[in-house]
């Protein structure tokens, strides 16, 4: 594996405002408005809220790499939309089987949740 490629293409999710981006458009059933994207983030997040200042620079460089596609619906008022593209559908289903492989259960832990079960006293 080309390490420093991956390292180039995984570059733009330097946050974890670019997961929840990319998670809550692969949850949508079509493209998405910034508000709803925001409200629906800041709603999940347990640790912080995102900004209009984030979410705006965070989406322009996903739609840099090519994970997420931009519509802009011209009409008064005007209207921003957003979807992900194949790469970004293809990223977030990557990242669904690491979050799976991450499962304490496929770690072969014991009950404890830290310790192997071939090393537990019991």
């Amino acid at each position: 594996m080309d390490w420093q490629n991956l390292r180039d293409r995984l570059g733009p999710l330097r946050t974890r405002w670019d997961l929840a981006v990319l998670t809550n458009l692969a949850d949508s059933d079509g493209p998405v408005r910034p508000a709803d994207l925001i409200r629906a983030i800041n709603a999940q997040s347990q640790d912080g809220q995102i900004s209009w200042k984030v979410l705006e620079a965070r989406l322009r460089r996903l739609e840099t790499a090519a994970y997420v596609r931009r519509q802009e619906v011209r009409h008064v008022p005007r209207e921003t939309w957003y979807s992900l593209l194949s790469r970004g559908r293809r990223l977030v289903a990557a990242l669904t089987m690491l979050d799976d492989l991450y499962d304490e259960r496929d770690l072969g832990l014991g009950p404890d949740g830290d310790t192997p079960p071939a090393l537990q006293k019991g």
